[in-house]
């Protein structure tokens, strides 16, 4: 119960359009684009992604929200690992960070398996991160804080309703990148309105454990989280399942998002 209705609430937060088939249905609004770099170290990655369709999968996935205006989700070199996403303005997803994320795995594992694990939930969550801009600016969604960390949980929470094994992937895969990240900060870096990775990996394991304690309880049993944080985390939960369900709910096409979450987004095949 929990979960299904934790989906509904998530499914709304994505960014894209289509209400179930009607006189007055409206047509999709999500727009993609795949921007081939200049870099031609990046030109790999760039054609990986668009041969298999990661774009054109999102889209498809996304295809649960009513929105009242366009959205543009590309990937595209940006000179850095992320892009600040303007008012009306494409969400961006870097080949960058997609460079980094590779260079971080192939330095940790050797093992294909969870090389591919990490690189697929790293790109979900990049893409989702990166959506949730448009979706707050588009719906206008007011967000208290920081909104790199609110589109952050909108994310985790996005991630919590795909089908239980493409969760697994892009929730697991997240986490495990967080806890590798090698990342540094010092002085004016904690000026920055990002958080810390670290600090993200206790919060996309928060997320995870109250939405689904069945499959994730055992973070906490293995000490991912402190107690008393873990002790928080319903609470937390709830109160973004609350501020979701009264400000982006309205918007979803719940069939529409039921038969989204039976596809295997993971399964990056181009389409014959």
């Amino acid at each position: 119960m929990l979960r299904l209705h934790g989906a509904m609430i998530a499914f709304a937060l994505m960014m894209t359009v289509g209400a179930a088939p009607s006189a007055n249905a409206q047509q999709p609004k999500i727009k993609i684009s795949y921007e081939e770099p200049s870099n031609p170290a990046l030109r790999p990655i760039y054609q990986r992604l668009k041969d298999r369709h990661v774009l054109e999968e999102m889209q498809d996935f996304l295809s649960a929200l009513r929105l009242p205006s366009e959205i543009t989700i590309r990937t595209a070199q940006c000179g850095d690992t992320r892009m600040t996403y303007q008012p009306k303005g494409p969400a961006t997803i870097c080949y960058e960070v997609m460079d980094r994320v590779e260079k971080i795995v192939a330095k940790r594992t050797n093992d294909p398996r969870t090389q591919q694990t990490i690189i697929i939930g790293a790109f979900i969550q990049a893409a989702l991160h990166e959506s949730a801009y448009a979706v707050f600016d588009v719906l206008d969604v007011p967000v208290w804080g920081h909104a790199y960390d609110a589109a952050d949980r909108l994310a985790a929470l996005i991630m919590m309703q795909f089908g239980d094994d493409v969760s697994g992937t892009a929730m697991l895969g997240t986490i495990q990148l967080f806890a590798w990240s090698d990342q540094k900060w010092t002085g004016s870096d904690f000026a920055s309105e990002a958080s810390p990775e670290f600090q993200r990996f206790y919060n996309y394991v928060c997320i995870a454990v109250s939405s689904d304690y069945l499959d994730f309880g055992g973070l906490i049993q293995r000490k991912y989280i402190p107690t008393d944080r873990a002790e928080r985390c319903d609470d937390e939960y709830a109160e973004i399942r609350k501020a979701f369900d009264l400000r982006i709910m309205p918007f979803v096409d719940p069939e529409k998002l039921l038969l989204m979450r039976t596809k295997n987004w993971t399964n990056w095949t181009p389409p014959k």
